[in-house]
């Protein structure tokens, strides 16, 4: 009999990727649900981890709607981490914040979030006696949020005026050393700089003036600190306000050019063998675009891929941007990059592009076909290395066509298997393909007669060797074994010699003790034995 079929199976099986997608999302929220009520736990430990999970999912996932419905909560969650935690959990909680408003943007929802968090974050920062990460998180949490939703251009300048009174401290430094050294204040000093440096970008042109002129004189004291992160920080920051100052004035000159571009170029072509190599090239590799940047005006442009989108970074200031964002997100950078609005406003990059997985997959290209594409520009680069290395006295135009010919008829054939190239041009080049097919395999063959030569030759070589390290040993082998045998030899001679001193000894020995007993033995004879031993003359 036929079995029935089940109610709502065709439904079901259509329908099948969507519901899989609903009870992920379900099985998400209902996790992080219990993340947000264990950051009320009692155990630090629990509250931290709970943190870090939050952190986790917000910038991995877009989460808008979870997050509107339950922001007070996590708000209140946060404020009491900061306020009442120790180091590693307020650095958690700092983090967190900083996810919390990327994910809500700019609006007022936002902006409630900041009037909570704000100023419990600069008395975290304002705080000497809290420790130094904690202090670190903030600041950056700090200058991120505001850079997020201040519309309020008082509390803008308010929040930069809390950072610079951090890092103007090591200004301070300077005036009373020599040089700048590193203490455990200075990655405090690094976050507020490069925070401060964050808000500096939205800044009006005559507040940015202001700055300019207040801390372009006073910077490149901070490119000779013992810190790497201290001098990078500095020199990345001079290069983005000269950016700024040439944007708001295209003549704009400064007087010590000559002494900043020395310490620029001396941090460029840094051989210092008291650092460590890895810290000379990162320092060499910024500092190169930071003299660039301020002696040409000129920044390399670079190129950040996401999905099927590409961005372009030309600029200091969407340079620091970016990193600041990277820092905060991570490995979820690329994707908030493609689904975040906020994100996608600051980039200019429009409204996020919508593609379903079938179309994402064709874009894909499989490994077999970028190799195909890696060997032929391979090979377009070799042919042009070759044709430029060939003196002009010695060019041989048939030739050069000829072998032009096959490298064409090759690179087609692997582009064709691509879909790069159509079947038309394929078409139009068999006939010489198959023209040249005689030189090529006569090419082939004498290839292959001297690869087997040569392997015949290294084959030969290898085996002569070998045999003449199997002798060598051989004879080392032999040579100690007759230096054993030599020294047994001499020893047991030297034992023989020694036996015949000792049997002489006991010889000599026993002759004396004979000589000694027969005196003794003459008073033992009896008497008329001895009368009948004298003999009396004339008898």
């Amino acid at each position: 009999m036929p079995k029935p079929k089940k109610r709502g199976s065709n439904h079901q099986r259509g329908a099948g990727p969507e519901v899989d997608e609903e009870a992920t999302q379900e099985d998400l929220e209902y996790k992080l649900k219990g993340f947000i009520d264990l950051t009320l736990d009692k155990s630090a430990k629990t509250r931290q981890a709970a943190l870090e999970s939050l952190k986790s999912a917000f910038s991995s996932k877009i989460l808008y709607e979870f997050i509107m419905e339950r922001r007070m909560t996590l708000t209140d969650s946060i404020e009491r981490c900061i306020k009442k935690g120790k180091s590693d959990e307020q650095c958690a909680a700092a983090g967190l914040a900083c996810l919390l408003c990327v994910q809500m943007g700019s609006g007022i929802e936002s902006e409630e979030i900041f009037k909570t968090l704000g100023p419990v974050l600069k008395k975290i920062v304002c705080d000497g006696t809290a420790s130094i990460q904690a202090r670190q998180a903030c600041a950056t949490c700090l200058g991120i949020c505001c850079f997020i939703v201040t519309d309020d251009i008082t509390e803008l300048y308010s929040t930069m005026e809390c950072l610079e009174n951090i890092f103007m401290k090591a200004y301070q430094r300077d005036r009373d050393t020599n040089g700048v050294s590193s203490t455990h204040n200075t990655v405090l000093h690094v976050s507020a700089l490069l925070a401060w440096t964050l808000l500096l970008t939205i800044c009006p042109m005559n507040e940015v003036k202001k700055k300019i002129e207040m801390h372009l004189n006073k910077l490149p004291s901070l490119l000779s600190c013992d810190d790497l992160n201290m001098r990078i920080a500095a020199g990345e920051t001079l290069a983005l306000l000269f950016e700024l100052a040439r944007e708001t004035d295209a003549d704009f000159f400064y007087e010590d050019m000559d002494l900043l571009t020395e310490k620029l170029r001396a941090l460029a072509t840094d051989g210092n063998k008291h650092r460590a190599k890895v810290d000379k090239r990162k320092q060499r590799s910024v500092f190169r675009d930071v003299l660039r940047a301020v002696e040409e005006r000129d920044f390399p442009t670079e190129m950040v891929k996401f999905g099927p989108e590409r961005m372009y970074i030309d600029c200091w200031v969407k340079k620091q941007t970016y990193e600041t964002f990277k820092e905060i997100l991570g490995s979820g950078m690329q994707y908030h990059l493609q689904s975040n609005d906020f994100l996608r406003n600051v980039f200019e990059l429009g409204p996020p592009v919508m593609l379903d997985a079938a179309t994402l997959k064709t874009m894909k290209i499989s490994r077999f076909e970028r190799h195909l594409y890696n060997s032929a520009a391979f090979k377009a680069r070799t042919k042009a290395r070759k044709t430029m290395e060939r003196p002009s006295l010695e060019f041989n135009l048939p030739d050069t066509h000829e072998e032009g010919k096959l490298y064409v008829v090759d690179s087609l054939n692997n582009l064709n298997k691509l879909n790069v190239c159509p079947a038309e041009s394929q078409h139009s080049l068999d006939e010489e393909e198959n023209t040249g097919g005689t030189g090529e395999s006569m090419t082939r063959i004498n290839t292959r007669n001297q690869c087997l030569f040569f392997i015949t030759f290294i084959l030969t070589l290898i085996i002569s060797l070998a045999l003449v390290s199997f002798v060598i040993f051989l004879i080392f082998q032999t040579r100690n074994e007759v230096d054993q045998i030599s020294s047994r030899l001499l020893s047991e001679k030297k034992n023989i010699e020694e036996l015949k001193k000792l049997n002489n000894i006991i010889l000599k020995h026993l002759n004396q003790s004979r000589i000694k007993e027969k005196p003794s033995d003459l008073y033992d004879l009896p008497l008329y034995s001895l009368y009948a031993k004298i003999k009396v003359p004339g008898e």
